[in-house]
């Protein structure tokens, strides 16, 4: 009777969910995702020309006169395009003579089709007001169509209206597309064909983000775009200026938008394609969502618990994998409703299957109470039951392990590998392995914490591991303290809390893991580091004293490269070399500054080949939380690749601005060279250690592919970011973010 229960509840909400279409939202934000599975290729003959940021600047603040469109279409009639969508609405009137002069532009392409657009609610009671261009566009194009996008609940552009109005009776006026179709092929769309009326709206598939041909409405007008770009292409003309109010959402997966103008490019691939995704039958769905739901609760009869949750997440695995499947054939399965039967199913059984399973266990953890030594292993001999009620019937073997995992958790912890000891609240030692007692002869058990200390830790580091327990809360950054034993060995103390089922902190077990071999190996790496930072340093420094200030020749200047060079890989080396073993230590950094103290130092090595830096600051006195040291010796590196791969004479551009990333503000500093640039095979490694590539450098020092390495470290440590790429004209250029210093960040806020 249960189980009855549970399944005409769960069917009766398949059905009431699959009914009202409850998930729609969910659903569509399952199809988002999968739609990106497969995604249709963009159709090659589209071209979309975009009214974007760099058309605005160039032109002027839109709506711009009617006189640059004529002039545009009078580019594109030269070019004998296949059909022209202008996805522009032409519903006002404006300058008479901009009007003629674009009215004939269009007397003179053969398929020009201008926008409609609907007005919701209409005038006078009407559903709607139809909202033509104006006569002298309206009699000269070749067709109208309307442009109106569909909207889903959820604010998302997944469906298109092939027409709206009456199509039985004549009276509908289709797509701007559709009428593109039409003067191209000769004939309507198959899906328009389908259409029974004007009210069903056609899901669509996208293309991928910005997979269609585009260029820019600035260049094809000043005509720096060949005219056999356009021949034989179906041009799309839309606006995709973030400013110009024509994004959307759309089902890419992204969460981003798209412009009306790409949108509609993707309608005609759609079109041409006639692969318009069609939701399955009302029925079908039903059928399909309560398919896994009875597969579930037929198999509650003879799974085992384990059994049943494999195959409850095997089942919303399938219904999410029939789903992308379905869609792959150009037929849509919302998986909301099947999927929230099965979750819902089963815990509501398993409900049900608890409930008698704690009565039990309650019944026999009362009888574990009473026992005082034993518990008598009581077998009664019961009648049918089920898998959950046969395995309770083990519980009462299980507790008379108890004791035994309390002597062999006893056990495993005085033979651990480290000395243990654990200490109640007040401070008295109430456990203590083998290792942390070795030498004490009266033993550790019951001594009081400093006295266990006293026995076990050097003085010297007495005070700080009594300084670290004494702490309230536990660091974050570095949770031990370090200390030498009284026999010379290296230890790191952690300390955690013992806390009952209860939640109440009941004492502190301490654990010291002998890290002797592993602090002597920092102690040699020190020494090294220190090796390259003096005794190798040294004598570099000591030939550039000897060199300043002799005349210079050839042999001398080279002499002074090499040691300069020498001076750099080591500066470089020991930089990476600690930045991997020490914590950031940040303070707040003009950075500008910074950079024109870098810039300076590197006056020399410039004037030496007449390469001058310019420095263009306009961050506004930006700080940055940062080590000043690496930073320096990081745009110092930079700066001395950019004049070591420029040309003699050349100039060497600095810029500082203040910019946006992903909503956070960011100082950024971009620095640019004049010479050949980044070979294609180094720009995928180029912050890799000892990658380098000298073939295109001026200077005849080459380098050791250590310096952009150090750089990327550096940026990183300080939470920015860098990149290189070569400039579009010719060059090099790295860009380094930096995060805005956060109290500065808060007053701008």
């Amino acid at each position: 009777m249960e189980w009855m229960a549970v399944a005409l509840l769960a069917s009766m909400l398949v059905g009431t969910l699959a009914y009202w279409d409850s998930l729609s939202r969910f659903d569509n934000l399952i199809y988002d995702q999968l739609s990106g599975i497969g995604r249709p290729a963009p159709q090659a003959d589209i071209l979309i020309i975009e009214i974007d940021e760099d058309s605005l600047a160039a032109f002027g603040k839109w709506p711009w006169p009617r006189q640059r469109h004529a002039e545009l279409f009078a580019q594109l009639a030269k070019g004998k395009p296949k059909a022209i969508g202008f996805d522009v609405l032409l519903s006002e009137s404006g300058d008479p003579d901009g009007e003629a002069a674009l009215a004939g532009a269009m007397a003179d392409i053969s398929n020009l089709f201008l926008p409609l657009h609907f007005v919701f609610p209409g005038s006078n009671g009407a559903e709607y007001d139809v909202k033509l261009p104006v006569s002298p566009f309206a009699e000269t194009a070749s067709g109208l169509g309307h442009v109106n996008l569909v909207f889903d609940t959820d604010g998302v552009v997944r469906r298109a209206a092939l027409c709206f109005g009456d199509k039985g009776k004549g009276d509908a006026w289709p797509h701007l597309m559709e009428k593109v179709y039409h003067s191209v092929a000769g004939r309507s769309s198959p899906a328009y064909d389908r259409l029974a009326d004007c009210d069903e709206r056609l899901l669509m598939p996208f293309a991928q983000r910005g997979g269609f041909q585009s260029i820019s409405y600035a260049a094809l007008a000043r005509g720096e775009v060949p005219l056999a770009f356009v021949q034989d292409k179906i041009i799309l003309i839309g606006a995709t200026a973030n400013g110009l109010g024509d994004q959307y959402p759309v089902p890419l997966g992204d969460g981003g938008t798209l412009a009306g103008v790409e949108i509609m490019a993707n309608l005609y691939g759609a079109l041409t394609r006639d692969d318009f995704v069609h939701p399955i039958s009302f029925f079908r769905h039903l059928a399909l969502s309560l398919l896994p739901v009875w597969i579930l609760l037929l198999g509650f009869w003879r799974w085992r618990p384990r059994t049943t949750i494999i195959v409850s997440f095997a089942l919303l695995l399938t219904i999410l994998l029939a789903s992308a499947v379905l869609l792959q054939f150009g037929f849509w399965f919302a998986p909301g409703t099947a999927l929230l039967g099965v979750i819902l199913v089963y815990p509501v059984w398993g409900w049900r299957r608890l409930q008698a399973t704690s009565d039990f266990m309650d019944s026999e953890l009362q009888n574990f109470h009473r026992a005082k030594i034993e518990i008598p292993i009581m077998r009664p001999e019961l009648g049918p039951v089920d898998v959950i009620t046969g395995q309770a019937e083990q519980l009462t073997h299980a507790i008379s392990h108890v004791r035994d995992l309390r002597r062999f958790i006893s056990d495993a912890l005085t033979n651990l590998p480290d000395p243990m000891f654990i200490t109640d609240r007040e401070g008295k030692v109430t456990f203590v392995n083998q290792l942390a007692q070795t030498g004490m002869e009266d033993g550790a058990q019951d001594l009081a914490l400093d006295d266990m200390l006293n026995r076990f830790v050097s003085p010297k580091d007495l005070q700080d591991v009594k300084a670290y327990l004494a702490l309230k809360n536990r660091p974050t950054n570095q949770d031990y303290v370090e200390f030498t034993s009284l026999d010379g060995h290296i230890f790191a103390m952690r300390r955690a809390p013992v806390v009952s089922d209860e939640g109440l902190q009941k004492g502190y077990i301490h654990y010291l893991a002998d890290i002797t071999q592993v602090a002597h190996a920092a102690e040699q790496r020190e020494e090294v580091l220190q090796l390259l930072s003096h005794d190798m340093r040294a004598p570099q420094a000591a030939i550039l004293a000897l060199l300043d200030g002799h005349e210079g020749d050839e042999t001398s200047g080279r002499i002074e490269g090499h040691a300069r060079r020498t001076l750099a890989l080591a500066d470089n080396f020991v930089g990476l070399a600690r930045i991997d073993a020490s914590e950031f230590a940040g303070e707040d950094i003009l950075l500008a500054e910074l950079v024109a103290e870098a810039t300076d130092s590197l006056w020399p090595l410039g004037k030496a080949r007449n390469i001058r830096c310019e420095v263009d600051d306009q961050s506004e006195g930006a700080f940055v939380s940062g080590e000043p040291s690496s930073l320096y010796r990081s745009f110092v590196n930079l700066i001395d690749n950019a004049i070591k791969y420029s040309p003699d004479g050349g100039v060497v551009t600095i810029r500082i601005r203040v910019t946006g990333l992903d909503g956070q503000p960011f100082v950024s500093v971009a620095i640019a060279d004049q010479g050949k640039g980044i070979s294609p095979e180094m720009l995928d490694q180029l912050f890799e250690r000892f990658a380098s590539d000298d073939s295109m450098a001026q200077s005849s020092i080459k380098g050791a592919g250590l310096g952009l390495n150090f750089v990327a470290k550096v940026m990183e440590r300080h939470g920015g970011h860098i990149r290189g790429e070569n400039s579009r004209d010719s060059g090099a250029c790295f860009t380094v973010l930096l995060p805005l210093a956060p109290e500065l960040e808060d007053q701008a806020g």
